[in-house]
């Protein structure tokens, strides 16, 4: 079933619909989230509010959403961010004119790292697309790659063969379509960044696209400390520059003292640009693979209050 009759009917029977229930927060976040459906509030939420939904989404380890096998987790469960470079030369919810896709990271409680991309201490989240605000663009999500796939090497827009490394091409093309023959893959791969492959979870996939993913999360927790160390990467397709406002952006986000001034300056920026207020949110990773995210809204930490 495609994504979007998914999201159609969800729209339609979102009056009698029901959270995925998995902490006290649900209730709220779902009222919330209607609300702004029915009313087409662009971007929702108090800054404690959203602080919640993360942590809710965060924990939520579902393999479906609503219980339909052609609706992959992704689209209503887990933490969906883009770490990025702060900069004043450039509004951060663009996509880097040169490249060919939009590299995110997912975190959930059975999808944990220990980093951001290149080291780097601030960025945005993504309202899981199935509770975005009304009105938003879905950026169509391609491929998942267990850890960093090295993904601006690769065409296809970045889930394709890495050049040279035959082994690097999509998992299910090679017949890799459960965690236990990607750990065979990972653990044939001596140097596993870039030559990994990545699953595809497009859309057009339906029920195989959910399979793919829950298999893909299964790995990651395989893994073992270099999946822990480097961060797994989604690849979404490339927008166009300036949609901020259509964007289904739930937050900025600061792991450091360093990342919060990049954070302060992009809710700024963003507010600016588009006239909505969201908050900048904490990020606490993990140092341990038995430790858990933490995400928290700090009233001192915010350089606009609305």
């Amino acid at each position: 079933m495609n994504r979007l009759w998914i999201w159609l009917t969800v729209f339609t029977l979102s009056g009698c619909v029901r959270h995925e229930v998995v902490t006290p927060t649900v209730a709220v976040h779902q009222e919330q989230q209607i609300g702004a459906q029915a009313s087409g509030i662009r971007g929702a939420g108090t800054g404690p509010q959203i602080a919640a939904y993360l942590t809710e989404a965060y924990h939520n380890k579902i393999n479906m959403c609503r219980g339909n096998p052609s609706a992959p987790a992704f689209l209503c469960s887990g933490v969906m961010l883009r770490a990025t470079q702060h900069s004043t030369q450039f509004h951060f919810w663009n996509p880097n004119p040169s490249s060919t896709g939009v590299s995110f990271s997912y975190l959930r409680a059975d999808a944990k790292f220990s980093k951001l991309v290149f080291g780097y201490n601030n960025g945005f989240i993504l309202y899981p697309y199935f509770f975005k605000p009304y009105g938003k663009i879905e950026p169509e999500i391609l491929c998942f790659f267990p850890v960093d796939g090295a993904t601006n090497a690769r065409p296809d827009q970045g889930c394709g063969q890495s050049p040279g490394i035959a082994a690097s091409r999509p998992c299910q093309s090679q017949g890799i379509n459960t965690a236990a023959q990607y750990m065979t893959h990972y653990n044939q791969s001596p140097g596993k960044y870039g030559s990994l492959c990545g699953f595809n979870v497009r859309d057009s996939l339906n029920q195989g696209a959910t399979t793919a993913f829950n298999e893909a999360i299964k790995a990651q927790g395989q893994g073992g400390s270099f999946a822990f160390v480097t961060q797994n990467e989604f690849r979404l397709a490339k927008w166009a520059q300036n949609l901020g406002a259509t964007l289904p952006i739930e937050a900025v986000f600061y792991v450091n003292d360093t990342g919060k001034a990049g954070a302060q300056y992009d809710q700024r920026d963003f507010k600016g640009q588009t006239g909505i207020w969201i908050p900048a949110i904490k990020i606490t990773l993990p140092q341990t693979t038995a430790a858990d995210v933490r995400f928290e809204f700090i009233p001192a930490d915010q350089a606009i209050s609305s």
